[in-house]
């Protein structure tokens, strides 16, 4: 019996002193120098993805604003959303003036400009769910980069 499970790798296990187990410290130093030289970049992109993502959130955010506030203006007979740049954020309200749904588009320290510079702007919709005003630019910014919405007078948007 004590032939058969010699094959089976016992023999390496008496070969090995108990008091050596785990890895050198040269192992580690290189592991950790490795480490090291990699962390740079590896941080450099996870930041400029983290700010891109953060943009990202904020244009999709104010656009399910818009999308929402279409398809409540179709069942309420208008809808409303008021955008404000200081904070950067909206509200829908419908035509009755009942608040239906706030966002909050600064998560981040994400920032907005509205076209022409304005601190406040208003963007109807008519009983069909059509924009009733001219041209809007929402303008997210961070950390040197920008991502834009454009609502046009019909009440469609595109994401710049």
């Amino acid at each position: 019996m004590h032939q058969l499970t010699r094959g089976f790798g016992t023999e390496g296990s008496e070969r090995r002193n108990p008091g050596q187990s785990g890895h050198s410290l040269i192992e580690i130093a290189a592991v950790l120098a490795i480490l090291a030289a990699l962390a740079p970049p590896i941080l450099g992109v996870a930041g400029g993805l983290r700010t891109s993502l953060l943009l990202r959130r904020a244009q999709e955010e104010a656009a399910s604003l818009f999308a929402d506030a279409r398809w409540i203006a179709v069942g309420a007979g208008g809808a409303t959303v008021v955008l404000t740049s200081v904070p950067p954020g909206g509200v829908v309200v419908t035509r009755a003036g009942d608040t239906v749904r706030t966002a909050r588009l600064s998560a981040g320290g994400v920032s907005m400009t509205l076209s022409r510079g304005r601190a406040r702007s208003r963007v109807r919709f008519g009983p069909l769910g059509l924009g009733l005003v001219s041209s809007q630019t929402l303008t997210f910014r961070l950390a040197g980069e920008e991502r834009r919405l454009v609502i046009s007078s019909l009440g469609r948007v595109a994401r710049r």
